[in-house]
């Protein structure tokens, strides 16, 4: 009985190695079968009352469509966060140099390749087009971005362009402020790894171990016994 109990323990660790294999490859084939079908929708242009039944008729689809939608909300965050104080401190060199806050905009926007450079060259567009005001694109953008640091950078700005206000020290304070956030957060994520591995690490490495130091001494006692 000892001895079948030790393969039982074995064969139970290996199930769960295999286990979280198998749902990690799960999870990127809901996300690719999912994106398929979001492109075919999309193509298709079908109407949104037939999208609504086949999500309510797959739970499955919707609950790995809310997962990878949280994902990547949290990684464009993340971009964003990370690219914001070059943002500011190219459009504060650009005004520094004489150019206008358009101007100093849309070289940021024409430098960089970032998901928060198109954001901003798309809201730049539409109200250089005239299509709406400075002050209606600017507060939509930050919506879309969504992230505090970038708020506050809108409202300093557009409360200084109201009031003549100059803005260069002004971005330039406020790139140092998202960086040190930035930083702050990142030093929390890293701060928080080691509580996150706890778990990996004592259902799996752990009886892992165990195994191999006393699966031997296991054996020898098993056998003086039988």
């Amino acid at each position: 009985m000892s001895t079948t109990a030790f393969l039982m323990l074995a064969s139970f660790c290996a199930f769960c190695c295999v286990a979280l294999v198998s749902f990690e490859l799960l999870l990127i084939r809901a996300k690719e079968r999912i994106q398929r079908e979001n492109r075919k929708r999309l193509g298709a242009m079908r109407p949104s009352t037939q999208v609504g039944s086949s999500v309510q008729s797959n739970p499955q689809r919707l609950f790995f469509g809310n997962l990878f939608k949280k994902r990547e909300k949290k990684r464009l965050a993340a971009s964003f966060e990370r690219d914001l104080p070059a943002c500011l401190e190219v459009i504060a060199l650009g005004m520094q140099a004489g150019m206008g806050f358009d101007q100093a905009f849309a070289l940021y926007t024409q430098r960089f390749n970032t998901p928060l450079a198109q954001h901003c060259c798309e809201s730049l567009t539409v109200w250089q087009k005239g299509l709406k005001s400075r002050d209606e694109g600017m507060r939509e953008l930050s919506d879309r971005i969504d992230i505090p640091a970038f708020r506050h950078f809108s409202s300093s700005v557009l409360r200084a362009l109201c009031f003549g206000a100059p803005m260069t020290q002004l971005l330039m304070d406020l790139a140092q402020e998202a960086r040190k956030e930035y930083r702050a957060k990142r030093q929390e994520l890293v701060a928080k790894a080691p509580v996150k591995m706890l778990l990996p690490t004592g259902a799996l490495i752990l009886p892992a171990m165990l195994l191999l130091v006393l699966g031997p001494i296991i054996l020898d006692l098993l056998r003086k016994m039988g």
